[in-house]
């Protein structure tokens, strides 16, 4: 006899419980651990850097958790490390969604992803996938025990990489005016 788990919808989703460490993907839940302290001030050191270089009024720059939503049906959501957005992009899904909606439904110019030993985000082929079906332009991925940053740029419906470094000066395709030294990305999570 085999047994049937149904996927969770859309509908469902508004009236569950909050959990910040969990993701549905593909209507599944997915429990995460948190990302551990380390992870944490990495996260937030970009953060730092990406408010001191961004006009405030045309960009929002969130690192708090918040779900990104992928697709209703079936429900995927994810919750990416960091996440720009255009200011004006990001108030008008606010205005637009339904105030029980935890979600944001608009398309981030970049989203970060700090890569963890745990692999807490599952696949990051999957991860990618889900991130390219809403066509975001640039995916930074993180992997702070290398140390490695790899930039996947949306082109033709699929994220492809772009430019792996250990160490250099980075600036995100659609932020020209912000700049990232990856040597204290690796310095606040103790790689340096």
């Amino acid at each position: 006899m085999s047994t049937s788990t149904r996927l969770i919808n859309y509908e469902d989703s508004l009236t569950m419980p909050e959990n910040r460490f969990e993701e549905i993907v593909h209507g599944e839940s997915r429990i995460m651990p948190p990302p551990n302290p380390r992870h944490v001030d990495l996260i937030d050191e970009l953060l730092s850097i990406l408010l001191s270089q961004i006009d405030r009024r045309e960009y929002r720059v969130t690192s708090s958790g918040a779900g990104l939503g992928v697709e209703r049906i079936p429900l995927t959501y994810r919750i990416p490390d960091l996440m720009v957005f255009r200011a004006d992009a990001y108030r008008r899904d606010r205005a637009e969604t339904a105030g029980n909606d935890p979600y944001i439904w608009t398309v981030p110019e970049l989203i970060v992803e700090c890569l963890s030993p745990s692999n807490r985000k599952g696949s990051v082929q999957e991860l990618l996938a889900d991130y390219a079906r809403i066509a975001v332009p640039e995916v930074w991925l993180l992997d702070p025990k290398l140390p490695q940053f790899t930039s996947y740029r949306y082109d033709s419906g699929a994220l492809k990489q772009w430019l792996a470094a250990e160490s250099g000066l980075v600036t995100p395709i659609l932020l020209p005016n912000a700049t990232v030294d990856l040597s204290g990305l690796w310095a606040a999570f103790g790689a340096a």
